[in-house]
């Protein structure tokens, strides 16, 4: 089996990372997998490292790094026969949270030589696929302000820093959200294809990978304490009974009808509303240590 290491070196401390991926190719070279480091060398780069080791026939592209970093490989692996493979090295690791990957190096290569596959559904964002979660109004507006070197020295902190500081420049554009023949407002919109989402919140608790829906979670309110409650609920996944939040399934959804408000797809900002939103159901093979015991193997994604 062949797989292709896509990393970005100038992360994190850019020695440390060298010398992860060193003794990763090491470690998988040890249970038969012959893999290649793809250094990036800036913005887009992953997606067309991906794009050309899936098409050479690599079996495994594994993105190396955090959401982000996953979200840029899997724009190079879709529609492809390679298989995405996540090693989480970034700040919130959602799909690797999703999928129960562990972060320990060894750990990672067992999973990563294992051959386990899952085919799952991933998300389009008008022409920018997405494999947990897209984000629309205030959600995108605080990861429009997390700064890259606060980041850095908080990691998660520094979202809930840029929340704060969002939560300052009320109050947010309402928009409104077409789905499943329904037409809602709302201040705050999570179009989810997985239940992974940041700082351990579950705003949409019911969203499944495998299916061929988008779990749909909007919060419609200007008032600061209550989207504070609904925030504090969504820890518990207690806030779907509170009032001005509404939760849909639907194929496809539609925002619109404010063009200051931001989308973001897998913590990457993707543009402003208007924008399209559709689940491409079975779309791309992951590499998990939960899939079922069958299928198994790689001959089973084709």
């Amino acid at each position: 089996m062949r797989a292709a290491l896509v990393y970005n070196p100038g992360a994190g401390r850019g020695s440390a990372r060298e010398g992860a991926v060193r003794r990763m190719i090491q470690a998988l070279g040890a249970r038969g997998v012959t893999a290649t480091a793809l250094a990036t060398a800036g913005p887009g780069d992953a997606s067309h490292l991906a794009r050309a080791a899936a098409l050479e026939g690599v079996e495994v592209v594994v993105a190396c790094g955090g959401d982000c970093t996953v979200n840029e490989v899997l724009q190079g692996v879709v529609g492809t026969s390679a298989c995405l493979g996540v090693w989480p090295a970034g700040t919130a690791n959602l799909l690797a949270l999703e999928l129960g990957v562990p972060r320990r190096l060894d750990d990672i290569a067992d999973v990563l030589a294992a051959g386990d596959v899952r085919r799952v559904s991933v998300g389009r964002a008008g022409t920018r696929y997405f494999i947990v979660m897209a984000g629309i109004g205030l959600d995108a507006a605080v990861v429009r302000r997390v700064s890259p070197a606060v980041k850095r020295l908080l990691g998660e902190g520094a979202y809930w820093l840029a929340a704060l500081r969002q939560l300052a420049a009320w109050p947010p554009p309402r928009f409104l959200v077409e789905a499943d023949g329904r037409t809602e407002p709302a201040t705050l919109a999570v179009v989810a294809n997985a239940a992974a989402y940041g700082g351990g919140l579950r705003f949409t608790p019911r969203a499944r990978m495998d299916d061929a829906l988008l779990d749909v979670c909007l919060l419609d309110s200007t008032d600061r304490l209550r989207l504070v409650r609904c925030v504090v609920a969504a820890f518990r996944g207690a806030h779907l009974g509170l009032p001005g939040v509404t939760y849909l399934q639907a194929r496809s959804v539609r925002a619109h009808g404010a063009r200051e408000a931001w989308v973001q797809v897998d913590g990457e900002l993707a543009g402003r509303l208007p924008m399209n939103f559709e689940c491409i159901p079975a779309a791309v093979s992951v590499l998990s240590p939960r899939c079922s015991p069958a299928p198994r193997g790689f001959a089973a994604r084709r």
